[in-house]
């Protein structure tokens, strides 16, 4: 019997999805779909290629091409010749995981049918970590998010997450071909596709913006000032609020960095201010990040010169209220003397 690999409390694919890399560490990422049918907008196959965060490539089956994004070619290497050489492999791997797919579905209905249709997941993830120079190589194949095999490609042996999968796992164990796909994902292949996609993507740089909203409190909720900030990459950045110098005291919730429609970032980060008249005179949003070298970036919210503005805002809107009922009189009495 295939062997089985220890459960894992958290699952893999949630820790992919949040996507943090450490310092120092460059992550490259294949995360490949393969849906039973192909629905509007969503194709039979699709395989998207990543570096730290960075959308290099895409492929799709209904085009049937391997495709650049954000300008990437590694290298100095010729582009129209370099893709085209890429999309020449994919017919062969839509074949070979089209197979596979439906034998692992077969192995869990055996197992536990089901009557919704499969989703099949396959994620491979190269991490080179520039202090030790240490690669690594993992290969995890999901059905509807639910781990069911993982590649070991120092082992080069798979393992068998879910019980199910474990006959799929002797098969591949047994079968040359099968590694005949997995051999080009080691870890000497990962460190040299990580060291010729670094450069690209050290180049794609981009300073946060921030900007500072007070949201007004309820009798259930206080109110909170939201600092938000765009426009940033890499992915990593720190935003906290401070209160006269120092890190503010009281709960900040985030939302966590999410990405926007190009290869930016955004986040918000936010502070309870509590009851009327009890906050203090200045409240300032900190971001840190690679971009802004030490020089971290301070959005500033001043509770006093809200004061001042707010007290402008309703003497500006009494006057106006003066001169309209002004005007109006003047028109009405106008009127009556005709």
């Amino acid at each position: 019997m295939a062997p089985q690999a220890k459960p894992v409390s958290v699952s893999f694919w949630l820790m992919c999805l949040c996507s943090v890399a450490c310092a120092g560490v460059h992550r490259l990422s294949y995360l490949q779909l393969i849906s039973p049918q192909a629905a509007p907008g969503l194709p039979r196959r699709l395989s998207v290629e990543r570096m730290n965060d960075l959308v290099l490539s895409a492929y799709d089956s209904n085009t049937g091409k391997l495709a650049p994004r954000h300008g990437y070619t590694p290298g100095d290497k010729n582009s129209h010749q370099f893709w085209s050489m890429r999309s020449a492999r994919c017919p062969v791997w839509d074949s070979w995981v089209e197979t596979e797919y439906q034998a692992l579905v077969r192995e869990m209905n055996t197992s536990s049918p089901k009557t919704e249709p499969y989703y099949m997941q396959v994620l491979k993830i190269c991490e080179l970590d520039d202090a030790t120079g240490a690669a690594q190589a993992i290969t995890r194949y999901s059905l509807n998010g639910e781990d069911v095999l993982r590649f070991q490609s120092d082992q080069n042996r798979w393992f068998s997450v879910h019980p199910a999968a474990w006959r799929v796992a002797e098969r591949w164990n047994r079968e040359g071909e099968t590694f005949g796909v997995m051999k080009l994902f080691t870890p000497q292949r990962c460190k040299f596709w990580i060291e010729s996609s670094a450069p690209f993507t050290a180049q794609k740089t981009a300073k946060p913006t921030a900007r500072v909203a007070l949201v007004p409190g309820t009798q259930d909720r206080p109110r909170r000032l939201i600092c938000h900030v765009t426009g940033f990459y890499p992915r990593d950045i720190e935003v906290t609020w401070e209160r006269g110098g120092q890190v503010a005291q009281g709960e900040q919730l985030t939302s966590g960095i999410r990405p926007n429609g190009d290869p930016t970032f955004q986040i918000q980060v936010s502070i309870e201010l509590g009851q009327e008249g009890v906050s203090p005179p200045e409240h300032v949003c900190v971001v840190r990040h690679i971009t802004l070298g030490g020089d971290p970036l301070r959005v500033t919210w001043d509770s006093q010169a809200m004061g001042q503005a707010r007290v402008s805002l309703i003497v500006t809107g009494c006057i106006l209220t003066v001169l309209g009922i002004g005007a109006l009189g003047w028109y009405l009495r106008r009127r009556q003397g005709e």
